[in-house]
């Protein structure tokens, strides 16, 4: 077939029709899944910046043993023994154990009730529930379901439609692919540097969006392919797939026989000890009975993606199950490595940033995209005025509303009383406010840019005022944890400070006059593209 043959040319054309329709609409979402992505990368230290001001931990004090821990929080709260809980290990950025446990309800016949708690490990004190302090779980589960039932799905979905998008853009781009690989016109018209800028960024990130689209799509669309297995393959025993898959469950009754616990915690303390192995939690199971088994679960820190999990059962120390290096499960191993891949737990801070400023390029990518559609439809007259209109308010009202949400949610996670009733619901309930409150001040935008340039000011304005509230409040506390080695708080605040100056830098650029820049070159020499 001749390159520019007219069934060729037909192809290109489809696909390029393609490309802007399903990237249209996806762009809200999976902007908010890149967006609330690269902000989840720092997880944990946007934990430790929440909560530590509020409970800072006393490094001179010694650990309280786990075993008086679980001791005095089996007795603080009715939690149902008959089943399983799990303890979070601290961390160097979360100092806190994390119990998670079913509890029974103040009513005689009331349903388990789920409870997740951080516990003081010097103090041994209940310092907080575990959503109490919620924006850095929030944002997580906007990129993973949109803090919604059933958001996984959707979230699937919308990956499936990206991938198209990547494989489709490639297409489009293959013949100048290498020929135009770094072009950027810096000379052209608007709608040149917009179509150069969403190329370039699409051609560069293609390792990362296809790591990304791929994983993203069979995290989340895995239980679809976990129901046709247990239909069709396993004959509706959805507990046999899962034991084939590596997720092994006991279905053991609980024993009336009453046991001592403490070799549990003999045993924990011995697999702690055992070389390249990194402890991350334990769970209980049938605590106090005789046929209690206790589950160690910890990282291989040699090899990669590699966990490293012991079963045992309390009474005799017998090793019930065990998954390592030499004895692993590949369902379970392939989806570990793609959790690693897809959340860089590979690695340090450097990697982590880099993911960050690739997830951030592609959220400019997808508000590059559909201001492309914006500016090819208002050129041409038969084009409704009504579809435009909410195509800007989605781009500019949806995306930019979720930046100023972000903020906003910072801001509410320091100001908010740490002792606040509903404080989670709080929370969201000023992001979700805030979105549609510039969404609905977007429909009707004459100049975009400068509307834009507003949306920066603004999400500037309010990281300030977040890093400001950060020192009148808590001033001595974020001295005396950085002294004790807790970095965190005072790194999100340079986070902030950078967004702040880049949204700055931005809104100057936007808010720059065209009658203020220079003419633009009527004769471009073939150098200048």
């Amino acid at each position: 077939m001749k390159p520019d043959s007219p069934v060729q040319h037909k192809v290109v054309k489809n696909l390029i029709e393609a490309h802007s329709w399903l990237g249209l609409i996806i762009s809200p979402l999976l902007f908010l899944a890149f967006w609330a992505g690269a902000v989840t990368l720092f997880h944990d230290e946007i934990a430790q910046w929440a909560i530590t001001p509020h409970h800072p931990v006393d490094n001179t004090q010694a650990d309280i043993p786990l075993v008086k821990l679980v001791e005095q929080k089996l007795a603080e709260y009715p939690v149902d023994q008959a089943g399983r809980f799990r303890i979070n290990m601290p961390t160097e950025l979360v100092p806190y154990y994390i119990f998670y446990f079913d509890v029974f309800g103040d009513a005689p016949q009331s349903d388990r009730q789920s409870m997740a708690i951080l516990v003081d490990p010097k103090s041994g004190e209940t310092v907080a529930g575990k959503d109490d302090f919620y924006l850095s779980q929030f944002i997580y589960r906007l990129h993973y379901n949109l803090d919604l039932p059933g958001g996984s799905y959707l979230i699937g979905v919308v990956t499936l439609i990206f991938l198209f998008a990547l494989v489709s853009g490639i297409f489009i781009h293959a013949r100048k692919l290498l020929k135009h690989f770094f072009l950027y016109r810096v000379d052209k018209q608007r709608r040149d540097k917009l179509l150069d800028l969403h190329t370039v960024v699409g051609v560069m990130t293609i390792p990362f969006t296809l790591m990304y689209a791929l994983s993203g799509l069979i995290l989340n669309l895995a239980i679809v392919f976990q129901l046709a297995f247990v239909v069709f393959i396993y004959q509706g025993d959805r507990q046999a797939l899962f034991n084939d898959a590596g997720f092994n469950r006991t279905s053991e009754p609980r024993s009336e026989t009453s046991l001592d616990m403490s070799n549990a915690f003999t045993l924990i303390e011995q697999t702690k000890q055992q070389s390249n192995f990194e402890l991350r939690n334990i769970i209980l199971h049938h605590y106090g009975a005789d046929n209690a088994l206790v589950q160690v679960r910890g990282t291989d820190t040699v090899n990669f993606a590699q966990r490293d999990e012991v079963t045992y059962r309390v009474q005799d120390g017998t090793v019930m199950d065990k998954v390592n290096a030499d004895n692993y499960n590949v369902f379970r191993q392939g989806r570990d490595v793609l959790v690693t891949l897809h959340f860089s737990n590979f690695a340090g801070l450097d990697i982590r940033i880099l993911y960050f400023i690739l997830a951030m390029a592609i959220s400019a990518m997808i508000v590059t995209g559909n201001m492309l559609w914006i500016n090819k439809r208002s050129a041409q007259r038969q084009s409704s005025q009504r579809s435009i209109a909410i195509v800007t308010a989605m781009t500019i009202g949806g995306c930019g509303g979720i930046i100023v949400a972000t903020a906003v949610g910072f801001l509410c996670e320091r100001l908010l009383p740490a002792t606040l009733s509903g404080r989670s619901e709080w929370l969201v309930g000023c992001f979700v406010t805030s979105l549609l409150l510039v969404m609905l001040c977007s429909i009707k935008v004459t100049d975009i840019k400068r509307h834009l340039s507003q949306l920066l000011l603004l999400t500037s304005g309010i990281l300030i005022i977040t890093i400001v509230a950060d020192w009148l409040l808590f001033s001595e506390q974020i001295i005396a944890l950085w002294q004790s080695g807790y970095h965190g708080v005072i790194g999100i605040q340079v986070g902030m400070m950078l967004v702040t100056a880049v949204c700055l830098w931005t809104a100057n650029k936007l808010g720059v006059s065209p009658r203020s820049q220079p003419a633009m070159v009527k004769n471009i020499t073939p150098a200048n593209g």
